[in-house]
């Protein structure tokens, strides 16, 4: 569990923002979460067109990170709300050479000591034996990170911006309006919830992993981490990611960056514009207002989180709601047949059904990956569960 404490004057400046340079973080990460949607590019692609371009440094990062990324390539947004992503490339450029040594340190730090568990754990004794040092080059003679830095930290972040620039505009560029036009969309569709139904509705509803309780924001995983309630949260949302990419500073001298994936849209289906005509906006996790009109708007709010099975404990901390309440809402939608209900052990999971999708706007999971739903044979873990973790980097 990642526990954010958020102070009150931090969660009075969450705020909402598209920036390019996060999106392509996002891509290129080595371990970022599962790309989904026509615009995805899975890992064997992006290290494709890396070679195909001579991007070597970019290619050599992908090596070497195995936890915390250099955020100084993901500048995040500035003052200005239109994203430009020259903007942030110039930001890039001129990182100042102490910031490049000191994470660029970090990297190379968090890399040699997984590199030495792994060999101290498999490897034969002379191997063992050189575990310490510098690693004797990669395949096909490709240039090491350490290559680069050898150059100075101002040539090796001017080669990490010329590069990034490379990469967006054959990779990333043509897509960026669509990018752009769906993380704008979401942005607004958050707005909106907010002031319905408050910002812990809005933070709440992210992603199936990401809980706003009790003046923390909470992310499942299976690494333990606590980080203070002093850093700004900045929410960036992606078209290009299914699951959350979280950033946090080290040196806490910015804010942390949670990447968060857009609300799914049926195949075939156009985005609406950002400002629908009267009667179609829609309320948190996608389902139609008509919807909450005749079952009720917590009753649609609770049926919309159970993408995955959830007990009614889980529900009621997620959406601010009693015990009680949940349970009552739980017991209509249950008699209509919009969800179903199995034990495991002294825990009961709710989950909805497949015609329950239609009605909250919710694509069916391909390959049947949410599992059958008979009596007896419930699953609390989907059968890509680490296509559903998310990536840290601190």
């Amino acid at each position: 569990m990642i526990d954010i404490a958020v102070s009150t004057d931090a969660l009075a400046a969450i705020r909402f923002a598209v920036s390019p340079l996060m999106q392509a973080g996002a891509v290129l990460h080595p371990h970022r979460p599962r790309a989904v949607s026509r615009m995805r590019m899975n890992g064997q692609q992006v290290d494709a067109a890396l070679q195909e371009r001579g991007l070597h440094l970019l290619s050599a990062l992908r090596r070497e990170i195995h936890g915390y990324a250099p955020d100084f390539l993901t500048p995040g947004p500035g003052s200005d709300l239109a994203p430009d992503v020259d903007r942030e490339l110039h930001q890039v450029a001129t990182t100042p050479s102490p910031i490049v040594a000191r994470q660029m340190n970090r990297v190379l730090q968090t890399s040699r000591v997984l590199r030495m568990n792994r060999v101290l754990r498999s490897a034969s004794p002379p191997e063992r034996a050189s575990a310490s040092g510098r690693p004797g080059g990669f395949p096909g003679g490709l240039p090491d990170v350490r290559d680069f830095l050898e150059l100075g930290e101002q040539a090796f972040a001017q080669q990490a911006a010329d590069e990034l620039a490379s990469f967006w505009q054959r990779s990333l560029a043509p897509m960026w309006p669509a990018i752009s036009a769906r993380a704008k969309a979401d942005i607004d569709h958050r707005a909106r919830l907010i002031a319905r139904s408050g910002l812990h509705t809005a933070l709440n509803s992210l992603h199936r992993d990401i809980a706003y309780d009790c003046g923390a924001l909470r992310l499942e995983n299976e690494q333990q981490l606590q980080v203070s309630g002093t850093a700004d949260v900045t929410l960036f949302p992606s078209t290009l990611a299914h699951s959350w990419l979280i950033s946090v500073d080290p040196w806490h001298e910015r804010g942390i960056y949670l990447v968060y994936p857009v609300r799914p849209v049926h195949p075939g289906r156009p985005l609406r514009p950002a400002h629908h005509p009267p009667g179609t906006d829609r309320t948190a996790g996608g389902t139609d207002p008509s919807l909450g009109n005749v079952i009720g708007h917590s009753r649609s709010l609770v049926l919309t989180d159970l993408d995955v099975p959830r007990t009614t404990t889980q529900l009621a901390a997620r959406h601010h709601l009693s015990s009680s309440t949940v349970s009552y809402h739980l017991s209509h939608l249950l008699r209509a047949g919009l969800v179903t209900r199995v034990r495991d052990g002294n825990r009961v999971y709710y989950q909805r059904t497949t015609d329950a999708d239609c009605l909250c706007d919710r694509p069916k999971c391909p390959d049947g990956a949410r599992g059958p739903r008979r009596e007896g044979t419930f699953r609390t873990v989907p059968d890509a569960e680490a296509d559903h973790e998310g990536v840290i980097s601190t």
